[in-house]
């Protein structure tokens, strides 16, 4: 009896391996054949970068290796699959995987999921979404009447506004400095910090570490200036800095500042009642507060725009014919200037102002168009055009628009050209 016992365990337990054993069994004992997967939680994208981040995870690669795996994903379907969107991914191991979906368009919601396929079929994780930024998003508008022309920096998170005229075409000046507070997205405006100069409009400004230097400008019909000040944004105070002897006044010249100095190029002078332009260029140095004289701009050079970001500096698009097309860089080692890109053929209205974004350079024309050029290939890409609210506040007058940003920024603010507007871009969600 006891050895017909020990038979029958030995029988049951041959048995009962042979059920747990997937290679020589299907069916629910032995869990699913074909994989496991699961989409991740994580947090999809890094604020103002333009891209998502998908991720999943194979928890079992059921009874056969994986031979594809990826992520479905829509910004139309909330149940994305085999009909939208497909990513494939090269690598085929199981556990945690990821794919970096790039420029994601702004002002959208984004749906995902992860799947695996292996020989015996495919599964799919739970759908995950997201809402992306927005593009354009409105600050608190400029308090007093409309003013432009002025000097607009940025120091310290906050973006200051001096000189300019308080409507198009008046002829009425500003001689009060206005501060507005990024962070907490108010105005302000204080006698302390009031210009200390004579009013004058289309000045140059450029910025080093805390300080900002305003000068030049028009401050009569037929009176251009060519005194300079410099503003201390953390005792919000200004001073009067030196000025070279033999500086020509000027107004609609361009200005930036590269490798700790400040440059100042062409612009135009009053002989009797006309206009000159200039090509003339100028280097300060704060910690002497001295001038001079660096080799000429290749033309004669006014009403354009200057772009920097501390490492690398541009200048063009004037009004003046030989150079309104045409966009410079300068080479600090050999002091001058090569040719760097041409406007787009489509693109015919005057530049008013740009800015330089990661490796891209972001203008706005007269229209009211945002333009990116790629730096490292020269490529232009029409982006958004302003929001109408421009054109509606300014009586279909919505161009002289600003675009100010620092080094080490995503954002980029617009607005405050003859216009109360101040709008935030994300450039690197308009795709």
């Amino acid at each position: 009896m006891k050895r017909k016992e020990f038979y029958l365990i030995f029988i049951f337990t041959a048995f009962s391996s042979c059920l747990q054993s997937p290679e020589m069994t299907t069916g629910i004992v032995n869990g699913k054949e074909e994989p496991t997967v699961v989409t991740g939680q994580i947090s999809p994208f890094t604020d103002g970068d333009g891209n998502l981040v998908f991720q999943g995870e194979i928890t079992s690669k059921g009874k056969s290796d994986i031979i594809e795996k990826g992520f479905y994903w829509s910004t139309v379907s909330n149940d994305p699959g085999i009909n939208d969107s497909i990513v494939v991914l090269s690598d085929t191991s199981s556990g945690i995987f990821t794919y970096e979906l790039q420029r994601a368009s702004g002002e959208q919601t984004y749906y995902w999921r992860a799947y695996a396929k292996n020989s015996f079929g495919c599964d799919s994780g739970k759908v995950q979404s997201c809402q992306t930024p927005v593009i354009w998003g409105a600050e608190q508008d400029f308090p007093p009447d409309s003013q432009g022309g002025g000097a607009i920096f940025l120091l310290n998170n906050r973006i200051y506004m001096a000189c300019g005229l308080k409507n198009l075409g008046n002829g009425v000046f500003v001689d009060k400095t206005w501060e507005y507070n990024t962070t907490s997205n108010q105005w302000s405006q204080a006698d302390s910090i009031s210009f200390p100069g004579a009013n004058r409009s289309y000045p140059v400004v450029f910025t080093i570490g805390n300080l900002a230097f305003v000068g030049t400008g028009r401050q009569a019909a037929t009176l251009a200036c060519n005194d300079f000040y410099q503003f201390d944004a953390d005792s919000r105070r200004w001073t009067e800095i030196a000025t070279p002897d033999n500086l020509e006044a000027r107004y609609g010249a361009a200005a930036f500042s590269l490798s700790g100095n400040g440059y100042v190029i062409g612009g135009s002078s009053f002989v009797g009642y006309s206009s000159i332009p200039l090509n003339d260029v100028w280097q300060y140095n704060p910690n002497q507060d001295s001038w001079e004289k660096k080799n000429d701009f290749p033309v004669n050079f006014s009403g354009g725009i200057s772009i920097s970001d501390n490492n690398r500096a541009f200048v063009g698009f004037g009004d003046v014919a030989e150079s309104n097309r045409t966009l410079w860089e300068y080479i600090p080692t050999t002091d001058s200037w090569n040719e760097f890109a041409q406007l787009p053929d489509k693109e015919v209205t005057k530049i008013y102002s740009g800015v330089i974004v990661q490796n891209t350079i972001y203008i706005v024309d007269e229209n009211n168009s945002i333009w990116a050029l790629n730096m490292s290939d020269t490529t232009w890409t029409q982006k958004s055009d302003l929001p109408s609210e421009f054109l509606i506040e300014s009586n279909g007058e919505g161009g002289n628009q600003n675009l100010i940003t620092s080094g080490n920024s995503n954002t980029i603010y617009v607005g405050l050209g003859f216009s109360k507007l101040l709008y935030q871009y994300n450039p690197l969600w308009d795709n």
